[in-house]
């Protein structure tokens, strides 16, 4: 997917950082703060983990219903991805139990957190602010209410071997709305993205504390998506790491090792002049092509999740 986005669409991902945290970046540990409002937000993620070579080693906080979605879902279990099910008296042991295995993981790993909850939408941002009022917190523009449970636990769990939080806020350049369908059609997209780095010594040990910081910290994310609508770009310097040939020449590799017996199998079919055994490979066709628009359907925001619209608004945090 990563070979998709970089070399079959040709979508360009820039990054601005801080030239002294440069260095650092697939060198360490991190928790990735990263705001949810496109449809491609986790693959523009997995760029830059290939970039920095973690991408074998990058992590989530993802819900348990896409541990079910075939071939992605699957391979997110056996590379240890933590599930939730975002109900807190559930997850509050699961979660912090994950998160333990990961404390003596072998390699460097991102391990990203959407502490929103959920995808950005206009309703759940109308809903999120009622929230912030109620709870005498400032509104934010371009973000909902972040969840705090959530980030505190992940924060507790790796004190001590992730050595930062990876501040990451996501946009497209003149407004693009951009789609997993339109990068598997070719379409070329421009994405910034910008990373701000946090000594993870500087988040509360405090749960109360460590809540008001990540509000304190979505407040400074909503006035870098400000300036970016207002100037078309992010501050400080551009510090892009260049796309590396490896996942074009993985998936170069894996479709030959994949198309060449299919292609023969085809042939075969097609040459046995069985109607029968024509139309059973036609179902079987479409039913996988079925399958896979199923899965881009996931990702699309007006088929999202209605988590943040129908919970009881008082009951997020």
């Amino acid at each position: 997917m990563v070979a998709a986005l970089e070399w079959w669409s040709g979508t360009e991902c820039t990054l601005y950082t801080d030239p002294k945290s440069y260095p650092l970046y697939g060198n360490e540990n991190a928790i990735v703060v990263l705001n949810h409002a496109f449809e491609i937000d986790f693959l523009c993620g997995w760029t830059f983990c290939e970039r920095f070579g973690v991408l074998g080693s990058s992590k989530v906080l993802a819900k348990k219903e896409l541990a079910y979605v075939p071939v992605i879902g699957w391979m997110w279990y056996f590379l240890e991805i933590v599930f939730c099910k975002r109900k807190w008296e559930e997850d509050r042991t699961t979660v912090a139990q994950s998160l333990q295995n990961l404390r003596d993981y072998p390699e460097n790993y991102w391990f990203l957190l959407y502490c929103e909850g959920t995808r950005f939408t206009p309703k759940k941002h109308q809903i999120s602010m009622q929230v912030a009022e109620g709870k005498g917190l400032p509104q934010l523009k371009y973000h909902l209410l972040p969840r705090t449970k959530g980030f505190y636990v992940t924060v507790q769990n790796l004190r001590g071997t992730a050595a930062a939080v990876y501040d990451s806020t996501l946009n497209f350049r003149n407004n693009e709305v951009p789609t997993l369908l339109g990068i598997l059609n070719g379409k070329k997209y421009h994405a910034d993205l910008y990373v701000r780095r946090i000594p993870l010594e500087s988040v509360p040990d405090d749960e109360a504390e460590c809540a008001a910081w990540l509000h304190k910290l979505y407040q400074e994310k909503d006035s870098f998506q400000d300036h970016y609508t207002r100037t078309g770009r992010f501050p400080g310097p551009i510090m892009s790491p260049p796309r590396r040939p490896w996942s074009l020449i993985n998936w170069l590799f894996w479709s030959c090792v994949v198309l060449y017996p299919l292609g023969l199998l085809l042939a075969q079919l097609l040459s046995s002049g069985s109607v029968l055994t024509i139309t059973a490979a036609g179902v079987v066709c479409s039913s996988v092509s079925m399958g896979i628009r199923w899965m881009i359907g996931q990702t699309e925001i007006d088929k999202g999740s209605n988590y943040g619209i129908k919970t009881a608004p008082l009951n997020i945090n």
